[in-house]
């Protein structure tokens, strides 16, 4: 009976560990978010004030590249990185990266890094 009763809180207790465990799945603080677009609800609370910084700051991955850097599009037009520390982020509606292969299949040729795609307001 003693055996059974323990048995019994152990697999609530479990049970109520792994429940919170996925939970928290989804909260992932913004700073350590690695995928995803980023809009102006990301840019809230930090005190950088262009799309170049506050990417470093929220994805810095976005950056890096084995092979150089990837390319940047801003409202459908191909621009260079440098272009992103002149973007206010108060005049971002939605920063998101692609993937070399989604980039292509969307733009065309010569997305080997993948590209940042910023949408202005």
């Amino acid at each position: 009976m003693i055996g059974s009763k323990l048995a019994r809180l152990a697999l609530i207790a479990v049970t109520a560990l792994a429940a919170q465990a996925c939970a928290s799945v989804g909260e992932v603080p913004v700073g350590d978010r690695n995928t995803g677009d980023l809009t102006p609800v990301d840019f809230e609370g930090i005190s950088e004030r262009d799309v170049m910084r506050a990417i470093s700051l929220l994805r810095p991955q976005w950056l890096r590249a084995r092979n150089g850097s990837a390319t940047v599009v801003v409202n459908g037009q191909r621009t260079n990185r440098d272009r992103l520390a002149t973007i206010p982020i108060g005049s971002v509606a939605r920063v998101t990266f692609m993937s070399p292969s989604d980039a292509t299949t969307r733009f065309g040729t010569g997305f080997f890094n993948g590209a940042i795609v910023v949408t202005l307001r």
